[in-house]
């Protein structure tokens, strides 16, 4: 009766050793590995990048929609807040925030057709010891460590549509607030 309770405690024990890995673990590895990936690609901190029309030959992520423009900001807390400002899209378009532990944090309409749209959004990202006061209109988003990741998303399937959407890059802020 011993060696059953005694490999049936140590299974329970395993399970949830492996669910902790899975569950806490292993996200934050996922964005650190990303993280790292891109730096070593060359994506600057605090800066927009444009990803190249997706194509089977630029095809870096799993599956990226080709009527998708994408856009991309590393962002690094341990200096401050940081801003990001990004401009309204014709079409559907969306701003996503991604935490050091690959949960997506904030998720924003870039749609310009919605009744109720502004310009541009505007948010400010801070850790949860970190001052910020936001004015009218802009949206603090907290998380728990200081990397995080930005991702906009535009309609864009056609190459001018692609063109009109890089053209917002340089307009776009990412940067210490």
């Amino acid at each position: 009766m011993r060696f059953p309770v005694i490999g049936l405690s140590s299974f329970i024990a395993g399970l949830v050793a492996v669910h902790f890995v899975v569950l806490n673990a292993l996200p934050g590895y996922i964005m650190d590995k990303a993280r790292s990936r891109l730096l070593g690609a060359g994506l600057p901190v605090h800066t927009w990048q444009m990803s190249p029309r997706v194509s089977p030959q630029t095809q870096t992520i799993v599956r990226p929609a080709p009527d998708l423009a994408y856009a991309i900001c590393l962002i690094d807390l341990s200096g401050g807040p940081v801003t990001l400002k990004v401009p309204t899209w014709p079409e559907y378009g969306s701003l996503s925030l991604f935490d050091a532990h690959t949960d997506n944090v904030y998720a924003g309409s870039l749609d310009a057709r919605l009744p109720d749209a502004p310009g541009a959004l505007t948010i400010i990202v801070a850790t949860a010891d970190q001052p910020v006061e936001a004015a009218d209109g802009v949206t603090v988003v907290r998380v728990k460590k200081p990397e995080a990741l930005a991702l906009i998303r535009r309609l864009a399937p056609s190459q001018d549509l692609y063109d009109a959407a890089a053209a917002l890059v340089p307009i776009s802020t990412c940067g210490p607030a």
